[in-house]
């Protein structure tokens, strides 16, 4: 199987970059209105900033994990 070779300064390796430092950002979960604020406010802009369906799913996702971290961890369980 072919391994394609993403050079840096490409815009997938930029894309990539940029969607680690954002991960590293908000990868420690807050329980204030304002985290979240940032959270959607961080995706939106890394969105905005490529504006490609693959942005846009990893935006997604880094929302979606969040709030998944969310739950385990401050949500009270049944």
């Amino acid at each position: 199987m072919a391994r394609k070779e993403i050079k840096s300064g490409s815009e997938e390796f930029e894309m990539f970059r940029d969607f680690w430092e954002l991960f590293k950002d908000n990868a420690i979960v807050e329980n204030t209105e304002v985290y979240f604020e940032k959270v959607t406010g961080d995706a939106e802009v890394f969105y905005q900033k490529y504006k490609t369906p693959f942005a846009r799913d990893l935006s997604i996702a880094l929302v979606s994990e969040i709030e998944r971290r969310y739950n385990n961890e401050f949500k009270v369980q049944d």
